[in-house]
């Protein structure tokens, strides 16, 4: 291959020859460990789905230092007039042979189980080589015109807007004065049932960083104060695992000096009366008026899949619905059916919970959800495989609730050949209170907000104090303001699956993202334009599908830009004859939240 580009520099050679310009996000990764899918299931995008070839199976350690890239060979079309473009064996040969590159995994596109393989036989996201090297090697290799190189970054979740009466979005640890010897908060957590509340998480906010704590089997959590003292603290924010209301409580002071402060956290039963040996009609299905289609409506024969954390399968209501998975992160064989954080576990309830009489039933139950873990310890290049899954598995909606912080070329390109596929995205649009975050903004994806409905959670809760003074429906305070929402479905004192075997009050915009997916998923099954016997999988279903969620939205009161096309409705969107529709059942809501009929 011939030298090309400004920069002098070729594939392979070291990076000799020129100092090239910095790529897009090529930065120093030093430290991270690229993530790999357990061997329950060859991953489709490793070396063409052979698990004996898989780099990430078989790497080397990295050397002290070096960061983590993706190298792929730019496409024809995006070439400059005279480049002649680098076939991808090649390029992986020069990479395999540079002393400067370290490679880890090559990501290749697989069709051969898939529908989409007739639908989309030319992906745009060329093959992917997974490499470590040094950050001066990457800028040089960025500056030839005939490859791409990114940054392979980590996925986490949306950044979350600052809390307390003075938040300061960034603390610089130089500036803080801290206490010579810190001081100790200890704190009871207890239920307004009387029981010790274990595993709650506890945040003290004061004029420095948020101190976290966990309680423990007696419910009790000690906070080490390093820059406040118990009378500087503004707020505890109390997050109990399962059967109890978050709360947000003022000045921490305990009532005598030297003694525990006590916190008590509303109890789920004293809320909704027999819950949960009683079923629960949640707020969110009344708001999208989920409960006024046919009860035969179900996900029978729909594909889901959830980009999360895993999903706890142990659970009674999930049990049954989530029997597929795949574990991207490499941390073992069947751990997706672990959840190690719980968010995927309270997506996966709203979308497929069974409808056992008890609890809370998913609104497109009986769907088939494949759970494909992609935190704690997932990069981009674990996404790119997880999104290859959908396409090789035919998954029909697939909901990404991990972010990343900078634009990345390949990833668009592989939700691009998902589309081709005929898999929708459905993404969180974030819960940052201001910029919708990646992939939510990238076009195609249908990016969800969130709203609340005042009353719909205790006095003590956080939410209390964001709530306008009109009863309704209104922007959670947590969504975001710029604009680029597609919709809004309910995303905030919402109850669903947790860990262990009981329920939970979840808010964000994927709690938002997953009632969406969940009506897509009915949509997909008993829609006359949309089921699969009618339409194959092919770009034009994931087109129709998107557009009938939007313009089936009903506008909220006092339009708002963070609203998008309003919420999400259900016998509309169905095309629900009106004979099947009834009056909202009001029953399991507090007063104050029963909204009107539509």
């Amino acid at each position: 291959m011939s030298e090309q580009g400004g920069s002098g520099v070729k594939p392979g050679n070291g990076g000799k020859g020129g100092k090239a310009p910095r790529a897009q996000g090529a930065a120093g990764e030093a430290g991270q460990q690229a993530a790999a899918g357990g061997p329950e299931q060859p991953a489709s995008g490793r070396r063409g789905g052979e698990a004996q070839a898989l780099g990430y199976e078989q790497r080397r350690g990295v050397r002290a230092g070096w960061g983590r890239y993706l190298v792929a060979p730019r496409p024809l079309g995006l070439l400059p007039v005279g480049v002649p473009p680098i076939e991808t064996s090649a390029l992986f040969t020069l990479l395999e042979e540079d002393p400067d590159v370290e490679p880890v995994a090559q990501l290749r596109p697989s069709r051969s189980r898939s529908l989409g393989a007739i639908a989309e036989p030319h992906p745009a996201c060329p093959p992917v080589a997974v490499v470590a090297m040094p950050e001066e090697r990457a800028r040089a290799l960025a500056g030839n015109p005939q490859v791409i190189v990114e940054i392979n970054q980590p996925l986490s979740y949306t950044p979350t807007p600052s809390v307390g009466l003075s938040p300061v979005p960034v603390i610089d640890p130089m500036l803080v004065v801290a206490l010579e010897e810190p001081e100790q908060l200890t704190l009871r957590v207890v239920g307004s049932d009387g029981e010790a509340v274990a595993g709650a998480h506890v945040w003290a906010i004061g004029t420095g960083s948020p101190v976290h704590g966990v309680t423990g089997t007696d419910g009790r959590a000690t906070l080490t104060l390093a820059t406040d003292t118990p009378e500087t603290l503004q707020a505890l924010y109390v997050r109990p695992v399962s059967g109890y209301w978050p709360a947000r409580t003022g000045r921490p002071l305990p009532a005598d000096s030297g003694q525990e402060t006590v916190v008590e956290v509303q109890a789920l039963s004293d809320t909704f009366e027999g819950f949960p040996g009683r079923a629960l009609t949640g707020w969110g299905i009344q708001a999208m008026r989920l409960h006024q289609i046919p009860p035969t409506y179900r996900g029978h024969g729909i594909k889901i899949a959830l980009m999360d954390s895993g999903v706890n399968t142990a659970h009674p209501d999930l049990k049954n619905s989530v029997k597929h998975g795949h574990d991207f992160t490499g941390a073992g064989n069947g751990t997706w059916g672990h959840d190690a954080t719980g968010h995927g576990t309270r997506c996966a309830g709203i979308i497929a919970a069974a409808d056992n009489n008890a609890g809370i039933t998913g609104i497109a139950a009986e769907a088939e959800v494949h759970a494909l873990k992609l935190f704690p310890g997932g990069h981009l290049s674990d996404l790119i495989e997880a999104v290859d899954y959908c396409i090789t598995h035919d998954i029909d909606v697939a909901q990404l609730n991990l972010a990343y912080s900078t634009p990345s070329q390949l990833m668009a390109w592989k939700l691009a050949d998902a589309h081709a596929a005929g898999t929708m995205i459905i993404a969180p649009a974030g819960d940052t209170a201001g910029p919708l975050t990646q992939p939510a903004t990238l076009p195609g994806i249908l990016a969800v907000g969130a709203i609340a409905h005042t009353g719909t959670h205790p006095a003590s809760s956080p939410l209390t104090g964001g709530q306008p003074p009109w009863p309704g429906p209104y922007p959670a305070p947590f969504t975001p303001t710029a604009p680029g929402v597609d919709l809004v479905a309910p995303g905030a004192a919402v109850i669903t699956t947790s860990l262990g075997d009981g329920y939970t009050v979840a808010d964000g915009t994927a709690i938002a993202a997953a009632h969406v997916t969940g009506l897509a998923a009915l949509l997909l099954a008993h829609h006359d334009h949309l089921r699969t016997q009618t339409m194959p999988r092919i770009p034009a279903r994931a087109d129709l599908l998107y557009t009938l969620l939007r313009t089936a939205c009903r506008p909220l009161p006092d339009a708002d830009p963070r609203q998008g096309a309003g919420i999400a409705d259900a016998p509309t969107a169905l095309g629900i004859p009106h004979a099947w529709q009834q009056d909202y059942r009001t029953e399991q809501m507090p007063a104050a939240a029963r909204p009107s009929p539509s």
